[in-house]
């Protein structure tokens, strides 16, 4: 039973993300994702997860790998019939975000948003807990409510050095003062424009190249890895990576439009696929995609920071007067993790049953405090995301603040130049999702994810102070 659910699990996956990948890169105009979801709807039966279940009941406590992977199977086909139950309603979503300029459409998706939530925790209850939270602890054995805790030591002890840089950078970048600021100017600063004539587009797979070349390997001789840079009418802006068969098809799409926002989006999809390309093949399939999301985050924020290094930036571009470019890449980095503490708090108090009629000013309130710019309710729903990125975001940061560290004490400042750093991102890339970031961090030494050290970072790079 087992061997021949991973084979079903492995094409799901591959037929899933091939067409993912053929409609985001624009040679696919229609999404198939319906009709695969159905052609595999047998591996989210009850059927199947009571035989999964069986199965994890007679492995033997010792068999530790096996009942990991048996785990994460679970896993995946109770999310999976969870996420069923809403499919509909999903596709109606979808479908009203993708004619969002019709009048009145955007209260209509809220509508339907608020219904599919109320789909998906009656869902929950029925499939045997508590609420969303109690699933996702069981099943992935994260616990979101002691990561929230975590995190706001980032907004305690940030807080005062991110409202003094804030309120510096925003009007001198947009006009618009903190006080009069909305998310829709954290959008603006995000592409910060200001220096991106250092960054031209014409150097962009050159930059890759040399890079992965510095870490000791050719990414050109990488066969199983193939960079989709052909703009098409219908390609999606943003660069992204699809493991469609890990590790033996890995495509990775991008614009080459150049740009400090480009070349950030860039380096952060060739660490998650250099994650794929570099997955042992020996290894479960469930450990090659399906575990741990915070890994993926982790190894594509590692290469994502990289224009946060005075010394890359010199090297690389010969950018030597970075100290206000760097600045202004802290702040950034310290929205999207202050955003992301403030946002697990909601989901939390959200799926815990704690808000009913007040979600709305408490989205608001939560959001406002932590960035520091006027949130509404608007995206009070929107923002509810199904796999609780924000716990993962904030996990994968800690953990990739750690890791950094680890590397320039064994190899040097210039890490990333270093061909014993290269072999030693690849043995840990070798293990894929085979680990959450946690035990990642427990394996190479770091200890306990520490977000004492990540606000304290945080602050430090936006502060001025190098570490």
């Amino acid at each position: 039973m087992l061997s021949e659910y991973r084979q079903r699990f492995t094409d799901f996956q591959t037929e899933l993300h091939r067409e993912d990948y053929l409609f985001r890169s624009g040679r696919k105009r229609d999404r198939e994702t319906a009709r695969i979801r159905a052609d595999y709807s047998d591996l989210f039966k009850p059927s199947a997860i009571a035989d999964l279940r069986a199965k994890l009941e007679e492995t033997s406590q010792q068999r530790e790998t096996e009942r990991r992977s048996i785990n994460l199977l679970i896993a995946f086909a109770v999310e999976g019939n969870l996420l069923a139950r809403a499919r509909e309603i999903s596709d109606e979503i979808e479908n009203c975000e993708s004619n969002a300029r019709r009048a009145g459409e955007g209260e209509v998706a809220q509508d339907l948003r608020a219904e599919r939530l109320e789909m998906l925790r009656d869902g929950a209850r029925e499939l045997g807990y508590e609420n969303r939270l109690a699933m996702r602890r069981e099943l992935r054995g994260f616990d979101d409510e002691k990561i929230a805790g975590q995190a706001r030591k980032i907004l305690s002890k940030t807080e005062s050095g991110y409202v003094n840089a804030l309120s510096w950078l925003l009007p001198r970048e947009t006009g618009v003062s903190i006080d009069d600021a909305t998310p829709s100017r954290l959008g603006f600063l995000q592409g910060f424009t200001r220096f991106d004539h250092f960054f031209p587009r014409e150097r962009m797979l050159g930059v890759y190249r040399e890079l992965f070349l510095a870490l000791g390997f050719d990414s050109e001789k990488q066969s199983n890895l193939t960079i989709d840079s052909e703009p098409r009418p219908d390609k999606q802006p943003q660069a992204f990576c699809s493991p469609i068969r890990v590790p033996d098809e890995i495509a990775l799409a991008v614009n080459l439009t150049g740009g400090q926002a480009n070349y950030r989006e860039f380096l952060r999809e060739t660490g998650r696929a250099q994650l794929y390309a570099w997955t042992s093949r020996n290894i479960y399939p469930e450990f090659r995609v399906g575990g741990d999301r915070a890994v993926i985050v982790a190894w594509g924020l590692l290469l994502e920071n990289l224009p946060l290094d005075e010394r890359w930036l010199m090297t690389t571009f010969g950018f030597a007067e970075n100290k206000e470019f760097r600045h202004a890449l802290a702040v950034l980095r310290l929205i999207g993790q202050r955003r992301a503490a403030a946002l697990l708090d909601y989901e939390i108090e959200f799926h815990s049953g704690r808000l009913t009629t007040a979600a709305g000013p408490r989205y608001a309130e939560l959001m406002t405090d932590a960035v520091r710019v006027r949130f509404d309710e608007t995206a009070r729903l929107r923002s509810l995301d199904d796999a609780f990125y924000s716990a993962d975001f904030l996990r994968a940061s800690a953990f990739e603040a750690q890791m950094r560290e680890y590397l320039k004490t064994q190899f040097g400042q210039r890490w990333w130049a270093s061909r014993k750093a290269g072999e030693t991102l690849i043995d840990l890339w070798n293990t894929g999702q085979r680990y959450t970031v946690e035990e990642l961090a427990s394996m190479i030494g770091l200890g306990e994810l520490d977000f004492d050290w990540l606000a304290s970072e945080s602050l430090d790079w936006v502060e001025g102070r190098t570490r």
